[in-house]
């Protein structure tokens, strides 16, 4: 059975989906197939993360009956299937979002966890990828702004059926000026999953148009989202990354 998980934020800039290639990654290194969904069909950025903003076919194509999902679906090096969305601005006139879920729902069987990224806010949009998702994590910063909006993405996910299970506490510094972990998790009623510190080396793996896994394995951000990865699928993160480990092996000498 596969897992449809949205991969959400209140507000823009928290590092939504810095988070969802991350973890995209992870999840492959780990040893489960998994497919990246840019569900942020208006402003799409998956493409930029990881090198692949010129395919031709994207899920654009998927929303305007010109493509099947399968069609658009690419291999990329970090062990995941990417399905991007169009750069131009145009291009998202004339899709139709309310097919996002029903076509989504054709990968189940195809593999074991599906990841979207979200559009930001409550709008529409954003309402067609976690309606696509059986279950979804919060993207937030430590700042009463930030915990803010994504509290009304909490309570619009839960209107449409799709259960929050957890926060990814993104770019944490650890100031005193920052909202304490504890507040958080009190202001948002969820469990923060793992916390990711701010990092330089995360930019750096933009201008290398990979993930900060791939690019910096050993940085604390890569073991921040390692670890929410291992969270994710209900194991601790030093086992399952032996188990990737082995995982990786086996398909060399297959």
């Amino acid at each position: 059975m596969t897992r449809f998980i949205c991969i959400a934020s209140g507000k823009g800039g928290v590092g939504k989906t810095t988070a969802v290639v991350n973890l995209g990654t992870a999840l492959a290194r780990f040893g489960y197939n998994t497919v990246i969904v840019d569900a942020n069909v208006s402003t799409p950025n998956v493409g930029l993360h990881l090198g692949m903003h010129n395919n031709t076919k994207t899920i654009h194509d998927v929303l305007t009956n010109k493509s099947s999902i399968f069609e658009v679906m690419y291999n990329h090096p970090n062990g995941t299937k990417v399905v991007l969305g169009k750069l131009s601005v145009w291009n998202s006139r004339s899709v139709n979002y309310d097919k996002l879920a029903n076509e989504v729902s054709k990968l189940n069987g195809a593999c074991d966890i599906v990841l979207l990224d979200c559009s930001a806010g409550i709008n529409s949009e954003a309402s067609s990828a976690i309606k696509a998702a059986n279950e979804l994590y919060l993207v937030t910063n430590p700042s009463l702004p930030a915990l803010t909006d994504a509290l009304k993405t909490i309570e619009l996910a839960k209107s449409l059926g799709t259960e929050p299970k957890g926060i990814i506490l993104n770019m944490h510094t650890g100031k005193d000026y920052e909202l304490s972990k504890i507040n958080v998790e009190e202001f948002l009623g969820l469990p923060i999953i793992t916390t990711v510190p701010e990092d330089e080396r995360v930019k750096r793996s933009l201008t290398k148009k990979r993930s900060v896994i791939e690019a910096f394995p050993n940085s604390k951000a890569s073991i921040g989202f390692m670890k929410a990865a291992a969270r994710i699928v209900g194991q601790e993160y030093k086992d399952i990354a032996k188990q990737g480990l082995l995982s990786k092996l086996k398909r060399l000498l297959r």
